[in-house]
């Protein structure tokens, strides 16, 4: 039998009974479509971080952070011991291969305007802040270095947090309460939107000074800096200056050594592709039980199938129908409905995945929908192993059995 009369009689076969056909496939079709919504999400969700990586940091940012141990990338956190101090940034701004040295101060409390409140992120800074960070003020000014100097209880306010305590009124030149204490708003940032998971327009900004003398703190939260030399030869010389300051003997360049960590954008980048990817195996290996369960499902039908067709299969022997045909023939049915529960995986998979992240986009910027090629070749791939492989057993139990018991089964 040649395999375009297989496919032909195959299909016939499995139009008889479409309720079974249909049921037999949705299993196939749940876990394609799974494999396709996950695969993608991964890898949208990779993008997005990359994105915020790339909008967050230059390419000439370095980040000294405390707490021990080796490099990583990312946002400084603010909960690791602190070691970093204002001699390590008095020490930093007199070398001359740094461009850019800023010192920050986070700590999160609670703003308060004429009975309106809300959560705020406070940023301890100087003037540098805007060598970092794209940011500009929207109106006013920023903090000043003879802000910093004075230690002057200003603030500059991010725009969402004008908004709520503010509504249409102007800020400028009112006060606020950020704790206990009081501010003359001198500043209004412009609309941020979000920079590596946070919202900058829920930030606000008063002198560093200021900020230790307010939180009681003797640290630094991190340093940023820009260099127009090299990262990796910056980084080393970083090290020398900080390990001086800190006393530490590390002659053997061990980074678990330090008090400190030293971050830059290609190290988070590094970091979010391994998050990506751990992301995409994971998502995809749950959606994959799914597969295995459509797969288990078809070989059921199938025996059930040959089950009820034994008396069909044994009249094709008794005309001369070989093994080798009624194994093909049946294997070629499984093909077929797990080809068909595979596409209408692919297209139901697409669709959604579409659908939700070009939603997600419109609701976050950043989340964006690529045509996830190399999921669609995974799953065709894997919905015609399936068929393969969870039909193959059914088909030679079919082609094994006697024409004469076949003929006589009721």
């Amino acid at each position: 039998m040649k395999i375009r009369d297989i496919i032909p009689v195959a299909f016939s076969s499995l139009t008889r009974n479409k309720s079974r056909t249909a049921l037999t496939m949705l299993g196939l079709v749940i876990g394609i479509m799974s494999v396709i919504l996950m695969l993608s999400i991964g890898q949208a969700a990779e993008r997005f971080l990359l994105s915020q990586i790339a909008s967050s940091f230059s390419s000439d940012l370095i980040f000294a952070q405390n707490g021990r141990g080796a490099e990583r990338g990312g946002p400084p956190s603010p909960t690791q011991k602190k070691s970093l101090t204002d001699k390590d940034v008095d020490s930093l701004r007199k070398v001359s291969w740094l461009n850019v040295v800023e010192p920050f101060i986070i700590q999160s409390d609670l703003a308060t305007f004429e009975g309106r409140s809300r959560r705020v992120s406070l940023n301890g800074v100087t003037q540098a802040s805007l060598d970092v960070y794209p940011d500009r003020p929207e109106t006013g000014r920023f903090i000043e270095e003879s802000d910093v100097d004075g230690r002057a209880r200003v603030i500059v306010l991010g725009r969402a947090v004008a908004l709520d305590l503010f509504a249409n009124s102007e800020p400028i030149g009112k006060t606020v309460k950020i704790g206990k204490r009081s501010y003359r708003v001198v500043g209004v940032m412009e609309k941020g939107g979000t920079r590596f998971f946070t919202n900058v327009d829920d930030q606000v900004y008063i002198p560093v000074s200021t900020a230790m003398d307010a939180y009681n703190r003797k640290n630094v939260d991190f340093i940023a800096m820009k260099t127009g030399l090299g990262i990796n030869q910056t980084k080393d010389r970083i090290r020398e200056v900080l390990r001086e300051n800190h006393n530490i003997d590390n002659y053997e360049d061990d980074l678990a050594k330090d008090d400190f960590r030293l971050g830059a954008q290609e190290d988070a980048a590094k970091n979010a592709g391994q998050i990506g990817l751990i992301l995409q195996v994971l998502l995809g290996s749950i959606a994959a039980i799914s597969l295995l369960v459509g797969g288990i499902g078809i070989m059921n039908i199938m025996y059930v199938t040959v089950t009820e067709r034994t008396s069909e299969i044994g009249l094709r022997k008794a005309i001369g129908a070989k093994p080798k045909d009624i194994l093909n023939q049946f294997l070629a049915e499984a093909i077929v409905v797990t080809g068909l529960g595979g596409l209408i995986g692919i297209v139901i998979g697409v669709g959604l995945s579409y659908l939700g992240l070009t939603a997600l986009g419109n609701y976050q910027a950043g989340w964006s929908f690529a045509f996830p090629t190399d999921a669609i070749i995974l799953s065709f791939s894997v919905s015609t192993i399936i068929g393969v492989v969870f039909g193959f057993f059914p088909a030679r139990r079919a082609a094994k059995l006697s024409p004469i018991e076949a003929l006589r089964y009721e």
